[in-house]
């Protein structure tokens, strides 16, 4: 049995007791753009019912290729209340392990942002799959057909959610491995990320496809909680500005730098002091209950002016990478903890052992225009169709 309520019914009630509240906050542009949970709810629950109107059926395989941010979110939601495997492969995958790995499971659907996102998946055969370009447009359109298919079957999504009650339905990853076979593994874990409570505002970094975030994605899902995610170690310090964080996570790249953008660290425009380097050192040294020189003391109490750039009401500090001495000694100087987050070992899968496509009862008989079904790819090896979108 699952150690959680499924999405749907997650996506329920905070959708129903936090409506109004920041579910997901990305960069856009210049600034920031949001969702509430009642955005995040409406949207996945229409491409939920939008996937399942153009053929996907609860045990079929997603792909998902799409950035970083709240556009995943929403996808990888959406394949799961619809009952489906999302299913999302790193970059640096080989295309032949790819390949393997696609052509010995069923699936159904492969949603991109840009054809480019394709090159990973050319050795792979995906006789049966659709293809889909989610750019804002084809979405809001999946997302019609969606809301559509729920006014004629109110109770799809209800249905689709006792018909996969025992299955597992968290995001599956492909995993390297060095001089062995590549493996499709579903990311678990355990420690702080079940502390997490509605009123926290989580920062993270990373991939999508890292397990770090991943299992983070599914412990946002869980609490309620805000949500901000971006990619790259240059992005955090604006982020930080921005949301304010209680809760700070920070994946195995950004993680290895994490000192390094301290050192370089600004507040307000400026660098936090003209001397970062040997102030850090005099803090750890003072935490280390080290012996200081008068100079040393002084420069460990200028450590005060970096405390801004933590954003002012950091509680909790989780790395996916060893935590430097450094950073330790940060965390005891302002007063926050560092979080654990235990991988569990990765558990090869399956999917065609594990899920059981399950057909979805039709709605009343309704008259569709061609228009609304997505562009299907050719069969037998054929190629890649390049305008694979719902937009005519």
């Amino acid at each position: 049995m699952p150690a959680h309520p499924s999405p749907l019914v997650r996506l329920e009630r905070h959708a129903r007791e936090r409506a109004l509240e920041v579910a997901v906050v990305e960069r856009s542009g210049d600034g920031w753009s949001s969702l509430t949970w009642n955005e995040l709810y409406r949207r996945v629950i229409d491409g939920a019912a939008g996937m399942i109107e153009a053929g996907v059926s609860p045990g079929h395989v997603v792909v998902v290729r799409v950035p970083t941010g709240a556009r995943l979110v929403e996808l990888e939601l959406a394949v799961r209340v619809a009952g489906a495997v999302p299913l999302l492969l790193p970059e640096h995958m080989d295309p032949d392990e790819v390949g393997r790995l696609l052509d010995d499971i069923e699936v159904r659907l492969v949603v991109v942002d840009h054809e480019g996102r394709l090159a990973l998946l050319r050795q792979a055969s995906l006789l049966d799959a659709q293809l889909f370009e989610c750019d804002d447009r084809s979405w809001e359109r999946l997302r019609a057909m969606g809301l559509e298919r729920r006014k004629r079957q109110p109770d799809l999504l209800a249905w689709v959610d006792r018909a996969r009650t025992d299955a597992a339905s968290g995001a599956v990853l492909g995993l390297p491995r060095e001089k062995a076979e590549a493996w499709l593994f579903r990311p678990e874990s355990s420690g702080m990320l079940s502390d997490l409570r509605g009123d926290d505002v989580v920062l993270l970094t990373g991939e999508a496809t890292d397990r770090f975030t991943a299992v983070v994605r599914d412990a946002h899902l869980t609490s309620g909680c805000l949500l901000a995610w971006v990619e790259t170690p240059a992005e955090l310090e604006g982020a930080l500005a921005h949301v304010s964080p209680t809760h700070l996570l920070l994946d195995h790249v950004t993680a290895k730098v994490l000192e390094d953008l301290v050192e370089a660290g600004r507040v307000d425009g400026a660098p936090w002091h003209e001397a970062p380097r040997d102030v850090l050192d005099a803090t750890s040294a003072r935490v280390a209950e080290a012996r200081l020189s008068s100079r040393e003391r002084k420069l460990a109490d200028e450590v005060s002016t970096l405390a801004p750039w933590w954003g002012g009401r950091l509680k909790v500090l989780a790395l996916d990478g060893r935590v430097h001495r450094t950073v330790s000694a940060l965390a005891t100087t302002f007063g926050f903890r560092i979080g654990r987050i235990a991988h569990h070992p990765a558990v090869r899968l399956d999917l065609n052992a594990e899920h059981l496509v399950v057909p979805v009862p039709a709605p009343a008989v309704v008259e569709v225009a061609a228009a609304t079904s997505l562009p299907r790819r050719g069969r037998g090896g054929a190629q890649l169709d390049s305008a694979f979108s719902l937009t005519p």
